[in-house]
């Protein structure tokens, strides 16, 4: 099985309505979102994806927007909403998509895979 990931990027701002810390304020990230993909052939060049395929889903980004506006209503803005509505709005584009991990920073991050 290979697999294989591309990291994208993204400026956003966000706040967590009803967090007890900071995170209940406006504030922003420079968010990096993994974006992992899997299968057992390649094709004749022995490629499971492009690359380039994969840098194509950074414009579905919400590049440089607030994301309690700009996101579904009901999208918690957390690592955590984030990867799981990333994963859903890629999978349709990507079929050999297995997970999408959201970066807050370097030391804070969620993967959300299928079940």
């Amino acid at each position: 099985m290979y697999k294989l990931t591309k990291r994208l990027k993204f400026e956003a701002a966000h706040r967590i309505p009803g967090h007890p810390g900071k995170c209940h304020n406006l504030h922003g990230h420079t968010y990096l979102v993994d974006v992992e993909v899997a299968g057992a052939s390649l094709d004749e060049l022995g490629i499971l994806i492009d690359f380039n395929r994969l840098k194509e889903l950074e414009k579905l980004l919400p590049d440089h927007t607030y994301l309690n506006e700009s996101l579904p209503e009901g999208t918690a803005t957390t690592a955590e909403g984030l990867s799981a509505y990333f994963f859903r709005r890629f999978k349709g584009e990507i079929p050999q998509l297995v997970s999408v991990t959201v970066h807050e920073g370097p030391n804070s991050w969620c993967r959300f895979e299928e079940a």
